[in-house]
């Protein structure tokens, strides 16, 4: 009975932990099927299933029930796991995932094949007279599969801390990396020292730590544009330039022509609708070239491209307005949504980023102007 009460204390703490985050996930986004709301649930139906299964085995229950709930408890453990794993990737995807070719439903297949193995193995308990060698199949399967996915999930985050400048996106990969190999060696060491392995309380802790770095990142982030926000770009720019040596980049500030008309024809509505797409587009071409983006003001954006070839930086431009073209097409809007741009070559002995921001925003304004005066002209030759 006192494995049963000590189950029975972890499984309290655990619900300590998550039912503050459920309550506040299912507060901000009322459905259930929710990766965030599945990962939990699935920690409470784990522990609840280990529990049930102690008590049958203390009590003497059928070997059919034991092997059921066996069988369900370790299908739960898997399902956390999983949950887990899709949780951060997820949320890597969003910024630099998105151009894995890799579908979703890919990982998917290891946990299913794992599935019909722990199925078959707890069926095969309840018919044979040797279960204990059956157990230990199941569990050693269960516990190479899990592992597969934190080691998976953990070159997913290295990955992205490699490729990746978004400094918020680059905290998020660093710190699960660091987690991901933690809780593989720690559940090793459960594993071989005290063979019982406490995975529910694991993934609490895990989830905690996601859901307090979740919170953190969403601080930088421009909520209607879904790139980064100017306190963001402060710290990509100190961390960047001001602070230490670099190689150079091309700093490129954006502005939306006639936005003002935008929202006074449309409402503003359409207004932000407008910045959304301009931030979608600008996210994407960031994350192909990858560079830098952030939105600084309410129709300005600046983008910092790490390369000295001024024609790599205008091949960048002509891809943001094709692609933002595209998305217009697509998205059926009434009006137009065009960018002026001004870009400025910040030298390796440059560190008074300030003074290259102005110039860059100088020279955004010379093309606007020139355009004001053009599209003038041709209304002038019209009359």
């Amino acid at each position: 009975m006192e494995v049963i009460f000590g189950k029975l204390w972890l499984m309290l703490f655990c619900g300590i932990i998550l039912s503050p985050m459920l309550y506040k996930i299912l507060s901000e986004d009322l459905r259930f099927l929710n990766v965030r709301v599945l990962s939990i649930l699935s920690v409470f139906v784990a522990s609840l299933t280990d529990i049930a299964y102690m008590s049958a085995i203390i009590l003497s229950f059928p070997n059919l029930l034991c092997d059921l709930l066996l069988g369900i408890k370790l299908i739960a453990v898997l399902g956390c796991f999983v949950c887990v794993f899709y949780l951060v990737h997820n949320e890597l995807k969003s910024k630099f995932l998105q151009y894995v070719k890799a579908k979703d439903w890919v990982y998917l297949i290891p946990a299913l094949i794992e599935t019909a193995t722990l199925v078959f193995l707890c069926a095969s308990a309840s018919f044979t007279k040797t279960a204990d060698p059956v157990y230990f199949a199941a569990f050693l399967s269960l516990y190479f599969v899990v592992n597969f996915y934190i080691l998976l999930g953990a070159w997913l985050c290295y990955k992205t801390y490699l490729f990746n400048l978004d400094f918020d996106i680059k905290y998020l990969a660093r710190k699960h990396f660091l987690y991901y190999l933690v809780m593989c060696l720690m559940l090793f060491l459960q594993q071989m020292i005290f063979t019982d392995v406490s995975y529910p309380l694991t993934i609490s802790i895990f989830l905690l730590f996601n859901y307090s770095s979740r919170n953190r990142t969403l601080i930088s982030q421009d909520a209607l544009s879904g790139v980064n926000n100017r306190v963001s770009f402060n710290k990509f720019v100190n961390n960047a330039f001001v602070n230490r040596e670099h190689k150079g980049a091309f700093l490129v500030f954006m502005d939306v022509d006639k936005f003002k008309q935008i929202n006074d024809t449309y409402g503003h509505l359409e207004g932000d609708a407008a910045i959304s797409l301009v931030g979608k587009t600008l996210k994407s071409i960031a994350g192909e070239s990858n560079s830098f983006v952030a939105r600084i003001g309410g129709d300005e954006f600046v983008m910092v491209v790490h390369s000295d070839s001024e024609s790599y930086v205008n091949k960048i431009i002509d891809s943001v307005s094709y692609e933002l073209e595209e998305r217009l097409i697509f998205s059926d809007k009434q009006y137009e949504v065009r960018l002026s741009t001004g870009y400025v070559y910040i030298s390796p002995e440059e560190h008074n980023i300030k003074s290259v921001i102005a110039m860059a925003d100088e020279k955004m304004y010379e093309q606007k102007m020139a355009r004001k005066r053009m599209e003038q002209s041709v209304v002038n030759s019209d009359e």
